[in-house]
């Protein structure tokens, strides 16, 4: 029976998804509303789907991209829109940067009264589809 219990345990940990944060920082501004970047790293052979956010500094957490429109060499006007969910493709990198997709923090004064100071570390858990979930540790940074 214990040998039954550990093979149970081993197939359980082989089978949850995994994705490796490679850098992340949350960006520290004095209002309401920030956001959060990182890069991931998918080493699984199936992309990975995440399908919601959240952190205990903020509300709620939403996915957006930054677009750029304009004409020809003039890409003068940005545009941000929600995306419902983010895929890291197999054996691949997500980049969540300044400029392309990220994720907005909602509601910081109702859950951290005090303004993101430098350093503070800031935990943000990606829900992935099929229900589980990892938490990543960012650090609020001014960039």
């Amino acid at each position: 029976m214990r040998t039954l219990v550990v093979v149970l345990f081993a197939g359980l940990a082989l089978a949850q998804p995994t994705l490796r944060l490679e850098e992340g920082w949350v960006r520290r501004v004095p209002g309401n509303i920030t956001a959060a970047y990182m890069v991931l790293y998918n080493p699984t052979d199936q992309p990975l789907k995440i399908v919601g956010a959240s952190t205990p500094i903020a509300t709620r957490v939403e996915f957006h991209q930054t677009t750029q429109a304009g004409q020809e060499d003039h890409l003068d006007l940005s545009a941000m829109r929600r995306v419902e969910a983010l895929t890291v493709p197999a054996r691949g990198r997500l980049k969540i940067l300044p400029g392309g997709y990220h994720l907005m923090l909602y509601g910081l004064r109702e859950k951290n009264p005090q303004p993101l100071a430098e350093g503070q570390k800031v935990p943000i858990t990606l829900r992935l589809e099929g229900g589980a979930s990892l938490t990543f540790t960012l650090t609020a940074q001014m960039r």
